[in-house]
């Protein structure tokens, strides 16, 4: 059995990278920063935290039901036209919402579930817009290339940001070897 990647289709590939993404971060993630969540399970941020990060996901949440109405009401007649566009900002506006409620949780590692989440949103909207302008206004190479680059720039600065945990991670991991040394040679 063969696969012709060719015949997958944009919004095919679009849901492959945003599932792919969701599962790679979560469960890298929480596979190596384990013994960080458990070590230091409750955040000792000031709320200032929760209410920054509950008002943009929210913010953005209602932009992606916003943007699902518009399209919804353009498609009116006809919304197979929109599904896939539809189905974007649709998967956006739920993963915005979950993160909303992860953050609310004062546990690190919900914390980092609703950073994912909030990531996997924006993504979303970018892929709903790409979607968009392929579909719709093809001639529109400037727009195409533009959130072409912005999902591709955003790949990249997470596969940053998630090596940056791995690192800190890692030397936790370090730090919590040496400690146990220490104790270790000051009870013997």
């Amino acid at each position: 059995m063969q696969i012709d990647l060719t015949s997958i289709s944009l919004e095919q590939w679009l849901l492959i990278l945003l599932l792919a993404y969701v599962l790679i971060f979560l469960s890298l993630g929480l596979a190596k920063g384990r013994k960080y969540f458990k070590s230091y399970s409750s955040g000792t941020e000031s709320g200032e935290y929760f209410f920054h990060s509950v008002e943009v996901t929210l913010t953005l949440a209602g932009l992606s039901i916003t943007s699902l109405a518009l399209f919804v009401g353009l498609g009116i007649g006809n919304l197979n036209r929109f599904s896939s566009i539809i189905l974007f900002f649709s998967i956006s506006f739920v993963v915005l919402a979950l993160s909303s409620i992860f953050a609310r949780f004062s546990r690190r590692f919900y914390t980092f579930i609703a950073d994912t989440l909030a990531d996997v949103g924006l993504l979303a909207i970018g892929c709903g817009f790409l979607v968009f302008f392929v579909e719709e206004l093809s001639l529109s190479y400037g727009l195409i290339l533009t959130y072409g680059l912005f999902i591709t720039a955003f790949i990249l600065l997470s596969c940053l940001d998630l090596h940056k945990y791995y690192r800190y991670w890692s030397l936790f991991e370090v730090q919590e070897g040496n400690d146990k040394d220490q104790n270790k040679k000051k009870k013997s």
